[in-house]
């Protein structure tokens, strides 16, 4: 996998050696509005997002742009007691966007995503037990290895870039592998840490182009 990635990054930064007529550098920060689908039924988890890009210019109208960024993501819900569960799950981000021109600085984009889960933790998770006495149990504990290490997703966005560099945009990430090891439920013991879910993200970003 360490492999896998390292060839994914040399992949993304070697495109700055493309017949490029601009270059631009990138730093970025913003927040994250993340949920998981179609199977948690959670409420959104508020987080920062912080990176850097590469804008490669190749045109009036078109331009690369691949990137960096640490990423806060999961869900939370609250039970019928009022308390809160919450899924904490970090990433690091590597997209490629394509960025598209439309007007003045008005621009388009979207492209896959790499994501490399760095830590979770799952906190306040209630469940019952299948079986007799059917107590309940709470759990609060580092979950990274029910995890898949690595997400793939595709992103979307709009964008305005202004004259002196200042650069807002939107955009929604769409999970397209499972967020958890194992995707089946078993009979019994806790189900809270498997299953088909997907990350959703709904992302705000301010940044500025160097």
């Amino acid at each position: 996998m360490r492999k896998v990635v390292l060839l994914f990054i040399l992949f993304v930064f070697s495109l700055s050696r493309a017949d490029a007529q601009e270059f631009h550098f990138i730093p970025r920060i913003g927040l994250n509005l993340a949920n998981t689908y179609p199977e948690s039924f959670a409420d959104m988890r508020p987080g920062l997002n912080i990176g850097v890009a590469e804008e490669i210019r190749f045109s009036k109208l078109f331009a690369l742009e691949p990137g960096v960024y640490y990423s806060m993501q999961g869900y939370q819900k609250e039970n019928a007691k009022g308390e809160t569960a919450r899924l904490k799950a970090d990433y690091l981000n590597i997209p490629i966007y394509a960025k598209f021109y439309l007007y003045k600085g008005f621009h388009m984009f979207g492209g896959p995503q790499l994501g490399i889960n760095v830590r979770a933790k799952g906190t306040n998770f209630k469940y019952s037990l299948g079986y007799p006495p059917f107590e309940t149990k709470t759990v609060s504990r580092n979950i990274k290895d029910d995890m898949s290490p690595c997400d793939l997703s595709f992103s979307m966005g709009a964008g305005y870039t202004f004259d002196m560099g200042l650069i807002v945009s939107v955009n929604y990430n769409l999970g397209c592998t499972y967020i958890f090891k194992e995707s089946e439920y078993t009979l019994g013991g806790s189900n809270l840490f498997r299953g088909k879910d997907h990350n959703g993200i709904i992302q705000f970003n301010v940044g500025w182009r160097f």
